[in-house]
């Protein structure tokens, strides 16, 4: 069973449909998935016992491989691995554009 580092933001109760809804995310290496997760229960429900079912639910999520509504995001270091080929694009549309206008 793997491991992961979890994290339940936005946790709010929904009056309209009577749920508590919430943001988990999965942190598993260098990266963080995000599951919208809703649970069914009562308002006055204890707070440590809807963040352990929620982050079970999404751990489900994560097993059963529903990849619908998800954002994975790199952490860490990987974040700014992108900028050298941005910064390559960049260069490369600014000299066509230069050579254009020439």
């Amino acid at each position: 069973m793997s491991r992961y580092k979890t994290e339940v933001q936005n946790l709010h109760y929904n009056a309209a449909s009577r749920s508590f809804d919430a943001m988990v995310v999965l942190y598993e290496g260098t990266e963080a998935t995000k599951y919208p997760t809703s649970l069914r229960l009562p308002i006055d429900s204890d707070f440590s016992f809807v963040s352990h079912k929620l982050v079970a639910q999404a751990k489900k999520h994560r097993a059963r491989k529903a990849n619908h509504l998800v954002a994975r995001t790199p952490t860490g270091q990987s974040k700014l691995a992108h900028l050298g080929d941005l910064a390559r694009q960049l260069t490369d549309t600014l000299t066509f554009s230069a050579k254009r206008a020439a």
